[in-house]
């Protein structure tokens, strides 16, 4: 979903070309790739392609085993890195997810998703999404790709050493991720949900050295307290209230967005961690802010409750203004997940035939995914900046003018360079949004859907343009 050719050229270089992928021309076909798919998102290589040789060429790249999905990755991750420069922190969000891929005879390589029961067919992949402080998208860090092998429902989790467990590739992306940003003067934020909760992911954030916040699963861990030991859940039951805080709250299915009071406690505790499977014990030192919304929960709702475990200071309001900000930016990578698999990439209605070809695939939609969201939330949070920052002046000539053809009556649309914000919301309302009937601002689906309307015409504008040039 980005603007006019040069645009979508520029940015795929500046996220493929430096990929080493053995040969030159492996490169520029992958910058080419990744352009149009830019132009036009789509779950097939069908969709995004409308040549055949494209096609082929596109086909021939993703079936070549001397074409390694970890060298487009690091071309991603590069692109990410060089983004974070001149941010004084960047949270990083990890979050697992899967891709339900359509497999009805099972003659494809792919492993086991969801539920062991209904036998459903795809891959299991972990995330690193970069987001700045105040909330964009800056890019992919970090993937890690596994197939599932179909079983039933294990209960001998805690038996299980760490290297047996789909855990470790949750510590591969988190040291991957710091990794890739070891040269960087930016400090890392961590940002995971509750499944990050867990020994061994705990003992690995801490050895980064870097700040990380987790959603604690578990309220009736041990601390240790002077001599004994204690449950968490019940020392900060005795801990005073330190405040009230208000907080924005997204809309999901089966929440109301609202902006919630939040009584905030916390304190400083030492986890007494053990691992079961080999007997090992790690005492971790984390601030712990315990959040809970009252007042403000919708009937028929359970209210927000937020156990978080940080080693990010709490010692002012802000400290904890800031950490509470940093977890509710874990949003992002959800939405990054949507646009990417079910939203303007669909990248699970593709017919890719093999693992191989699917990641490599579903590597170049997940950027152009976290592009989209990138220009979705800086119309948000930056409205002001022209458009011209993310679209080109065919792109900003093709929705002026359909614009001023469908306009309301009370509109007046005016040929001068709009703002971003302005325009993502021309633009989308060229795909069907309808305002605030629609439950918010714009999102991806229908800035993709305005997109789809008015590049044709931006092309053929650009293909007038070259024409006067030739007389």
């Amino acid at each position: 979903m980005l603007a006019s050719r040069q645009e979508t050229r520029e940015w795929a270089h500046e996220e493929f070309g430096h990929a080493q992928l053995g040969d030159a021309r492996r490169t520029v076909r992958l910058v080419r790739m990744a352009a149009e798919a830019a132009r036009h998102p789509g779950g097939t290589v069908l969709e995004v392609f409308r040549c055949h040789a494209e096609q082929q060429g596109t086909h021939d790249f993703l079936a070549n085993p001397h074409i390694r999905e970890s060298d487009i990755l690091d071309a991603m991750a590069v692109a990410t890195a060089g983004r974070c420069e001149g941010q004084p922190f960047i949270f990083v969000v990890v979050d697992g997810t899967s891709l339900r891929l359509t497999d009805r005879k099972y003659a494809k390589d792919f492993g086991a998703v969801g539920s062991t029961t209904l036998g459903a067919r795809g891959l299991k992949v972990v995330h690193a999404y970069a987001v700045s402080p105040d909330g964009v998208p800056l890019g992919i860090l970090d993937q890690q790709w596994w197939n599932r092998v179909p079983q039933k429902k294990r209960n001998d989790c805690h038996l299980r050493v760490v290297a047996a467990k789909e855990t470790r590739h949750w510590l591969r992306t988190i040291e991957a991720s710091k990794e890739r940003l070891v040269a960087s003067t930016t400090r890392v934020w961590f940002q995971l949900d509750r499944e990050g909760d867990r020994y061994a992911t705990l003992k690995t954030l801490h050895s980064t050295g870097q700040w990380f916040t987790v959603r604690s699963t578990y309220g009736s861990r041990f601390i240790q307290h002077g001599r004994r030991k204690k449950r968490l859940t019940d020392v900060l039951a005795r801990t005073r209230v330190r405040g009230i805080h208000r907080l924005f709250v997204r809309p999901r299915d089966d929440r109301a967005g609202r902006t919630a009071t939040l009584r905030i406690r916390t304190t400083a505790v030492v986890l007494d961690m053990l691992e079961r499977p080999t007997g090992e014990q790690y005492a971790l030192p984390v601030n712990v802010v315990d959040v809970h919304e009252t007042g403000t929960t919708p009937r028929g709702e359970e209210p927000i409750h937020w156990r978080l475990l940080t080693n990010h200071p709490i010692d002012t309001d802000e400290d904890v203004a800031l950490v509470l900000h940093g977890y509710s930016q874990r949003w992002r990578i959800e939405d990054l997940h949507r646009t990417w698999k079910s939203g303007a990439c669909r990248v699970e209605d593709t017919q890719l035939r093999s693992t191989q070809s699917v990641v490599k695939w579903a590597m170049i939609m997940a950027a152009t995914a976290a592009r989209i969201e990138r220009i979705k939330l800086l119309a948000r949070t930056d409205p002001s900046r022209p458009a011209s920052i993310e679209f080109g002046p065919h792109e900003i000539a093709a929705t002026l003018l359909m614009k001023q053809k469908y306009k309301k009556r009370s509109e007046v649309i005016s040929n001068s360079m709009p703002e971003i914000g302005q325009f993502t919301t021309w633009l989308a309302e060229l795909g069907g949004y309808t305002g605030k009937s629609s439950g918010g601002p714009p999102g991806s689906v229908t800035i993709k859907r305005g997109l789809d309307f008015i590049l044709p015409i931006a092309a053929a504008l650009a293909a007038l343009d070259e024409q006067r040039k030739k007389r």
